[in-house]
């Protein structure tokens, strides 16, 4: 694919066809996979907790800004940082959350001077009478672009695109699930496109809401949904525009017929495997690139930042400040993601504890 990390290609185009190679999915639904991370979180002795519902609104520093000290809340309630804060939110939001003027000092030399800085974008809106679309392929520059400070590189971070979800729940009927797989990948418009440009870009497998990858994991495991009935996720990951979207009202009938058009792609996809999947609906919910930025916290709807973007590490200026998440190396996905939280926690203990950990969990056969 297009400007993605070919070391990361490499190893899924290799893992996917070695003989006996399967597709993982998580046994009890994706909530397991939740579970398990909170689980890592909270054992053993030190009393970690997750907490939900609980927004941050600013990370909190030293009169000086040379180190953080905690959180605030919404709502004023602190939270005292012992050794320090790793912060998980996407890289764009977190110029917002750093009040303290000389904190900000350390984080971007031009001290407030980010009105001409926004973040790039993977898609360009087309002005042709398609109206479609198309993916860049070569990193869009910026303004800011040679300013090498923290707030410069997370701010103009490049954000590639939205998705679109149709979720379904459908009558089983005479369904022989044993001859269907779990996942499907659907090329809309075939693999080459349909000959189409836009902005100098031929339709193909990256074209806007081409390529769409279809969930059918009730076949793999029936306690997904009530006996009789199936769970079917169709969605476009990446390759929805957040343009057409950022103007409309959740609530107004323009979103509701909009989503319903952008839906018929979907719809498309999981007729080829389901032909009357229409005829069989229990329950449909869309979700937009609006559902992404309003339930998700994340700007623009976004799948994450591009791989041209990636900071290299979470390491800021501030000794006990860190980053992780889908912004920094190595990027998106949740064991990425994973990864990187995992690695910034590494980074707040010393080598010989992370020896003692280590031989801890071999004892509990963890590891």
């Amino acid at each position: 694919a297009s400007r993605t990390a070919a070391a990361a290609m490499a190893y899924v185009l290799y893992d996917m066809h070695r003989p006996g190679a399967a597709l993982d999915y998580p046994q009890g639904g994706l909530g397991t996979v939740i579970d398990a991370l909170v689980k890592g979180v909270e054992q053993g002795s030190k009393q970690s907790k997750v907490h939900l519902r609980s927004q941050v609104e600013t990370i909190d520093t030293t009169d000086a800004g040379d180190r953080v000290t905690g959180l605030t809340l919404r709502g004023g309630k602190k939270v005292i940082a012992r050794e320090g804060v790793i912060s998980n939110v996407p890289v764009w939001s977190f110029n917002q959350l750093i009040e303290n003027n000389n904190a900000r000092q350390k984080l971007d030399g031009l001290l407030n001077n980010t009105d001409n800085r926004s973040a790039r974008q993977s898609w360009v809106k087309s002005e042709s009478a398609s109206n479609r679309s198309s993916i860049r392929t070569t990193r869009p520059s910026t303004e800011a672009e040679d300013d090498d400070s923290l707030f410069s590189k997370t701010d103009t971070a490049e954000q590639t695109g939205s998705f679109l979800h149709l979720h379904l729940a459908l009558n089983a009927e005479g369904l022989d699930l044993e001859s269907m797989e779990a996942h499907y990948t659907v090329m809309d418009r075939g693999l080459e496109g349909d000959g189409t440009t836009e902005n100098a870009v031929k339709d193909g497998p990256c074209g806007e809401l081409n390529m769409i990858a279809l969930s059918n994991p009730c076949v793999i495991d029936s306690t997904l949904a009530p006996e009789g009935y199936i769970v079917v996720h169709a969605y476009g990951a990446g390759n929805e525009p957040y343009d057409i979207w950022k103007n409309l009202s959740r609530n107004s009938p323009e979103y509701k017929a909009l989503k319903a058009e952008r839906a018929e792609v979907l719809w498309r996809a999981v007729e080829s495997i389901i032909p009357d999947a229409r005829e069989r609906v229990v329950m449909d919910l869309i979700g937009s690139p609006l559902t992404h930025e309003r339930f998700l916290r994340r700007p623009s709807g976004t799948y994450g930042s591009a791989t041209e973007d990636y900071l290299k590490d979470g390491s800021t200026p501030i000794s006990n400040l860190l980053l992780c998440g889908d912004g920094i190396f190595p990027g998106i996905g949740v064991p990425a993601v994973a990864l990187s939280g995992a690695s910034a926690a590494n980074s707040m203990v010393t080598p010989l504890k992370q020896w003692q950990t280590l031989d801890e969990l071999k004892q509990k056969s963890i590891i």
